[in-house]
């Protein structure tokens, strides 16, 4: 007998602890279930079941501070303030990171007047990691984002204030898009940390906005010398070599991101245009398929192939890409504007029009579908339309020295109509205008029908008058590329 209870209590020892652990092991995957599916609903804008989620996790006691910032969030997404300020507090109260929320625990303290604290919490915040600092701020909405540049902005005007506040409001200002007051304290806070990759960054973006792509790149340089070394910053670093054609470039950073980061559709796909821009067309081919390997509703990835497959000659595989990009993404007007361009490569005239006008129904600032409508009314001698069309190309892009050709063609054509008309200056201007965008059949045509000759100082002679009307009927309509996106 007492043997048995020997044996009986020993075994209770052993399988005790086994029990006890065991739970442990349940309430802890329990836990972890709800912080994940309450994040994710978070993450997918779904507040009120993030909150209902929340709510039951902790119900049946499984609190975090996780679920307590999920809950927070959520609540404040949802207007509901004081409810997301009350889990604000108990986190608070802990020894848990705020930096996630840091913008919500700025503006419970402005809730509570306490406006030191506010402007404390994010410095403290920006010092501890400036990049997640900054990630942290697209919590807010904008009529906060006022409230706490209006309480940086009166803190800043007394004399003894941390240095940190331009950089922090610079940040501030560039979530919400308001990028010239942006521009200007991140100049300022660059003068006074001159070694934050983070405010490179931010500059090179601000730099990109403004097509200041030399010193875009030079401030993404700075960036990653100063250790801002993600992937963005590499990825927004070879864009802006991309705009300035340094393609080589461009693919050196596209690789780098790779090395980390191999499944990364987006990359392959970037990293395609650099090799279509090379005429590597093989090449993007080959990173176009890669990308639509791993993520096969990629509409953008089906569209550039169909670009690189018109490249390569291969207009019925251009077509189909086309078309599946249409099934992703019915709506993308470049789609419609290449799919036109496809159908004239293969003698579709007729429904390409159809096409070209649907892209300019979608984006009434579709320069390039413009254009290649217009080049196509012209090719059918419907001169009017044409006109018309390349008219508004010109005005959404004056750099498309086809356009300015084309419409000195329809000038000269107008002129050989009616001799009577005064657009003598209007024709050499449009062929001058292309001239200087290195147009080469531009360049001949002015010479030959524009240029004036000075004649070199000598003995006064009698010389002929010119002709009333030298060779004014216009040339034929030449083969001027269609413009793809």
């Amino acid at each position: 007998m007492n043997v048995s209870k020997h044996i009986y209590s020993l075994l209770f020892l052993i399988t005790f602890p086994i029990i006890v652990f065991s739970q442990n092991i349940q309430e802890d995957d329990s836990l972890s279930y709800y912080n994940f599916i309450a994040k994710k609903e978070l993450d997918s804008a779904n507040y009120k079941k993030a909150v209902t989620i929340s709510d039951k996790a902790i119900k049946e006691g499984y609190v975090s501070n996780k679920i307590l910032k999920t809950r927070a969030i959520a609540n404040y997404k949802l207007r509901q303030t004081k409810k997301a300020y009350s889990d604000i507090e108990e986190v608070m109260m802990s020894d848990e990171n705020l930096m996630d929320i840091s913008p919500l625990v700025s503006l419970y303290y402005l809730n509570i007047e306490s406006s030191s604290n506010a402007i404390n919490s994010l410095v403290t915040s920006y010092n501890e990691d400036n990049r997640e600092f900054f990630l942290s701020l697209e919590l807010i909405n904008e009529r906060d984002y006022k409230c706490i540049i209006e309480t940086i902005d009166n803190t800043m005007t007394g004399e003894d204030y941390p240095k940190s506040l331009y950089a922090i409001k610079s940040m501030i200002n560039y979530t919400f898009k308001n990028y010239n007051d942006s521009y200007t304290d991140i100049t300022t806070a660059l003068d006074n940390d001159q070694t934050n990759g983070m405010l490179y960054y931010l500059m090179g973006e601000l730099k990109l906005r403004r097509k200041e792509y030399l010193t875009a790149l030079a401030s993404f340089n700075s960036a990653i010398l100063n250790n801002e070394t993600s992937t963005t910053t590499y990825k927004q670093r070879a864009i802006a070599k991309g705009f300035i054609n340094d393609f080589k470039g461009a693919i050196e950073d596209y690789d780098i991101i790779l090395k980390r980061e191999p499944q990364n559709a987006e990359i392959f796909y970037l990293r395609a245009i650099a090799k279509n821009y090379l005429a590597d067309y093989n090449g993007a081919l080959s990173d176009l398929n890669r990308a639509i390997s791993i993520s096969d509703t990629f509409s953008s990835a089906y569209n550039y192939r169909g670009i690189v497959y018109i490249n390569l000659g291969d207009y019925a595989s251009s077509l189909l890409d086309f078309y599946k990009t249409l099934t992703y993404n019915p709506n993308h007007p470049f789609t419609h504007n290449n799919i036109g361009i496809a159908l004239i490569k293969t003698g579709q005239s007729t429904k390409a029009e159809e096409f070209f006008t649907k892209a300019i129904q979608l984006d009434k600032k579709h320069a390039d579908a413009y254009y290649n409508r217009g080049k196509l009314y012209l090719e059918k001698k419907n001169i009017l339309k044409a006109k018309q069309d390349l008219l508004t190309t010109i005005e959404l892009n004056y750099q498309n020295p086809d356009a300015h050709y084309l419409l000195a063609l329809i000038y000269i054509d107008e002129k050989a109509k009616n001799p009577r008309l005064k657009i003598e200056d209007k024709i050499c201007s449009e062929l001058e205008i292309a001239s200087g965008m290195q147009h080469p059949k531009a360049t001949e045509l002015f010479n030959k029908t524009c240029q004036k000759i000075e004649p070199e100082p000598q003995e006064e002679v009698e010389e002929p008058l010119p002709e009333e009307n030298p060779e004014e009927n216009p040339e034929e309509t030449p083969e001027e590329p269609f413009k793809i996106n």
